[in-house]
């Protein structure tokens, strides 16, 4: 992972350039599970020109960061909250590279139309039992060939007892990725491990 220059580790504290007026904005860990991953060592390979596809975008705290990192290119924020959505298109509105998108990570065919051009980078926060699959459907039509992923797995989301969790879905996982990196979030995320991969 290569370090975007826009992106500033100080102190153990995390920063992005703002798009708007160049200021640095602290990005909390606590509030952010990417800005938890870099604060455990797991740097997006994210540059100026890049397209990702953020699924599980919420009210776009984590997606106004990337969108300091890509001041040339896009990132489509998909989520399945219409009240987390209103607060999305505002903040799309300021800033001209996010794409909000209301529909279910899960129904693939519904935004299609609206993402135009295939992703380097899908990003995936979904607290869903069927986390993996949500990831497949979605890299299978969007994510370019040797493309890469982040996912956010919640433990707790896929079960509650079976302590083999995390080898059973990165077993999963690997059918279609070559897993590069992975990381415990706590203590900023309780039961969540941040995955990077590639497309293989």
């Amino acid at each position: 992972m290569k370090m975007n220059k826009n992106l500033i580790i100080k102190e153990k504290l995390i920063f992005t350039k703002d798009i708007n007026t160049n200021k640095n904005r602290e990005w909390n860990p606590f509030h952010s599970k990417i800005a938890a991953g870099i604060r455990k060592g797991l740097i997006p390979n994210i540059n100026q020109d890049s397209k990702i596809l953020y699924l599980g975008a919420a009210e776009g705290y984590t997606v106004s960061f990337i969108s300091d990192l890509i001041e040339n290119g896009i990132v489509y924020g998909i989520d399945i909250s219409p009240y987390s959505m209103q607060k999305l298109v505002l903040l799309s509105e300021d800033r001209k590279n996010i794409i909000p998108i209301l529909e279910d990570c899960n129904l693939v065919n519904e935004y299609k139309a609206f993402i135009e051009t295939k992703v380097d980078l899908i990003i995936q926060d979904i607290a869903q039992k069927n986390q993996i699959e949500i990831l497949k459907k979605n890299a299978n039509l969007f994510l370019k060939k040797k493309g890469e992923i982040i996912l956010s797995l919640k433990l707790s989301a896929i079960s509650q007892k079976n302590i083999n969790i995390i080898d059973r879905e990165l077993k999963d996982l690997e059918t279609d990725f070559r897993i590069i990196k992975k990381v415990r979030l706590e203590p900023f995320e309780k039961k969540h491990v941040l995955v990077f991969a590639q497309k293989k």
